[in-house]
């Protein structure tokens, strides 16, 4: 099966790319990116993958996609902020509603149909199942959703759309909880931390990975164009002071943390587990890792890169 992966250098798309490489009796794997993008994520992988290069442009995204010929296309790419400038609403627009726009007409015109989408929790706030966005990033989000469902009913796109909670895992050039938890242990004053009462569901890595390979089988094998989304987290939520307790117990030392150090941000996510009832049904994946199991993986893998 060949496997378009936009957004390929991003920590979850290189993942992908990383774990489907290592399968190449079942998968072909092309990493779309821009010339700018660092590829020192593929640098052990660098022979058993195809990296494409495009613009932001429709006739360099068709070429992609006519160059790669792919059965799916696994689609990541995606500008997420937590708030936003007044200046930074064009690259939100640009990389979260047009770029994914003209890479659904491109797979039109190349006879591609099968989509993985990605999305967000922030959808959701406070774990509501109505459509409520915590910030412009997810409200773009749901924008392309729209616009996917067009594809889907004018174009018989087969498509699913993974909705994300927390992610984490070894390595994470992302700012996470665990960067301010291990700060706290090589310095003098304690880490500043809002009060803690906000609840996370958080999944490894190598579990999110799971879920877009369940995805991909699923969707080429859909015969329906009908939309369908997932909920793709641990399906446990859990105080940000219970995470610290676990994370304190895999590393066997105390965090020097303050709660109540700063308040909590603007429109703060308080509360959310992620149900995972249809992906276990219908996908057949379900996470393999509980937070302390995820938490001693990454610890562990981190100690020998």
């Amino acid at each position: 099966m060949r496997i378009l992966v936009t957004g390929a250098t991003g920590y979850i798309g290189s993942n992908i790319v990383q774990y489907m490489s290592n399968r190449l009796d079942k998968y072909e794997v092309f990493a779309l990116v821009r010339s700018t993008s660092n590829l020192d994520v593929f640098k052990t992988i660098r022979n058993r993958i195809d990296i494409i290069e495009a613009t932001s442009s429709f006739e360099s995204i068709k070429a992609a996609i006519d160059q790669a010929k792919p059965d799916v296309v696994i689609h990541l790419v995606a500008l997420s902020l937590v708030s936003h400038k007044h200046s930074q609403i064009e690259e939100l627009i640009n990389s979260n509603i047009i770029f994914g726009t003209l890479l659904l007409e491109a797979m039109v015109q190349n006879g591609v149909s099968c989509m993985v989408n990605t999305s967000t929790f922030w959808e959701h706030m406070d774990g509501s199942q109505e459509y409520r966005p915590v910030n412009l990033y997810a409200a773009t989000k749901r924008a392309f959703e729209d616009i996917l469902r067009y594809y889907e009913n004018a174009y018989k796109i087969r498509a699913v759309t993974l909705k994300l909670y927390g992610t984490y895992g070894p390595k994470d050039p992302r700012m996470k909880i665990f960067d301010l938890f291990k700060k706290s242990m090589t310095v003098k004053e304690p880490v500043n931390l809002t009060p803690g009462y906000q609840k996370l569901d958080l999944a490894y890595i190598e579990d999110v990975v799971a879920a877009y390979e369940k995805a991909v089988q699923y969707v080429y094998r859909k015969n329906e164009f009908t939309s369908e989304t997932f909920f793709i987290g641990s399906g446990v939520d859990l105080e940000m002071r219970e995470i610290a307790r676990i994370y304190e117990e895999c590393v066997r030392k105390p965090l020097n943390l303050k709660w109540e150090g700063r308040p909590y941000r603007s429109r703060e996510v308080m509360a959310g587990h992620a149900d995972i009832k249809d992906a276990r049904i219908k996908l057949g994946w379900a996470p393999r890792f509980n937070l302390k199991e995820g938490i001693a993986k990454m610890l562990k893998t981190e100690e020998t890169i």
